[in-house]
């Protein structure tokens, strides 16, 4: 996979949703229909923080976990996205991007009370665009990226925007993808090299020396840490199609754990480290899926007709929060961790 297409293919699900409402297909004429994405719980469960697109524009909107109370967060140009809880719920930091033509022309990091408020810039975004990954688990730190000329360096600032810090400063190789590690002290990364596929790295959350955890002569890439520490989960087309393969955080070899028709993107890991929780296309749609963490166990958990994906376990494991254009817009559902009771809430 090329470089481009590597950093790019994680935004598709979101993006043909998004396209969905943009091009009316609920038979809209001349406007814009509704619609909404990136569905992320808060920490107590009680919240869902979501994007949803208004008049052209992707706005942060917050509800409670039946979809009720909606409330937004945000307004006017450009698009807001990206929502990410502080550890203690308080506030939700955003990535703040103008764009034209598919193209990201500007962005920032903000952040936002939880509850409603002034908006505060935190980092400058000059010369390109900055684009947020999250909290560190102390809720002192953002981790987020810094893209210039297309190539991203890993960067963590203070949570009021102060102590800006390069982890990444490589002109040549892209990071991207990047993650805590539950305990804070880590960061895992996708690094492209120029021309080359992306490899699955760990460094300290300081910065420093980093080291290999996923390489092959294919694409390994969108990894998540196991609630340990221990593991980390990630895709790879290695097997002609990408499938989920589980490595030690510290380096060893990969364990394929799915085996789908059309291939297993997005892994994340259950609160209790049991489960992984994946998107696969099937049939023509793309469709959530669960597998056992060390293999077997694999099962479906939509089949709707339209796209299911975004999936988000809520923080005691027992819901998943996803996107679903099954009524021909994107909207927000949330199922059992079993697949029963799908229900829509936005």
């Amino acid at each position: 996979m090329a470089v481009e297409a590597s950093r790019l293919w994680v935004c598709a699900a979101a993006c043909a949703l998004v396209a969905v409402a943009l091009g009316g297909a609920a038979g809209a004429q001349g406007g814009v229909t509704r619609g909404d994405i990136q569905p992320t719980w808060s920490p107590d469960g009680k919240r869902i923080a979501f994007a949803r697109l208004v008049g052209g524009h992707l706005q942060l909107y917050v509800m409670n976990a039946d979809g009720s109370g909606q409330r937004a967060l945000t307004h006017g140009s450009p698009d807001h996205l990206d929502p990410a809880w502080s550890p203690d719920g308080k506030t939700i930091a955003f990535s703040r991007l103008a764009r034209a033509h598919g193209q990201t022309l500007a962005g920032q990091v903000f952040s936002v009370p939880s509850g409603g408020g002034a908006q505060k810039r935190l980092s400058s975004g000059t010369g390109g665009y900055d684009e947020l990954f999250g909290w560190s688990p102390d809720g002192k730190q953002l981790l987020f990226d810094r893209i210039r000329g297309g190539v991203g360096a890993l960067y963590v600032m203070n949570a009021d925007g102060s102590g800006q810090q390069s982890l990444t400063p490589s002109p040549e190789d892209d990071d991207y993808l990047a993650a805590w590690s539950p305990d804070g002290k880590k960061i895992s990364f996708d690094r492209t090299a120029a021309n080359a596929f992306g490899d699955v790295y760990v460094m300290p959350s300081t910065g420093g020396s980093t080291h290999v955890v996923a390489r092959s002569s294919s694409d390994d890439t969108d990894a998540s840490w196991s609630p340990n520490g221990a593991k980390l989960a990630f895709m790879s087309d290695r097997a002609v199609h990408y499938e989920i393969y589980v490595s030690p955080s510290a380096g060893g070899a990969a364990h394929r754990i799915t085996h789908t028709p059309g291939g297993a993107h997005d892994p994340s890991w259950s609160p209790n480290g049991g489960k992984i929780v994946f998107t696969s296309y099937e049939g023509g749609q793309w469709q959530i899926g669960v597998v056992n963490s060390g293999g077997g166990g694999q099962r479906m958990l939509t089949s709707s007709s339209g796209d299911n994906t975004d999936p988000a376990w809520s923080k005691d494991g027992t819901k998943i929060a996803f996107e679903s254009t099954r009524d021909n817009e994107s909207a927000i559902y949330i199922m059992n961790a079993d697949g029963s009771g799908q229900k829509r809430i936005s």
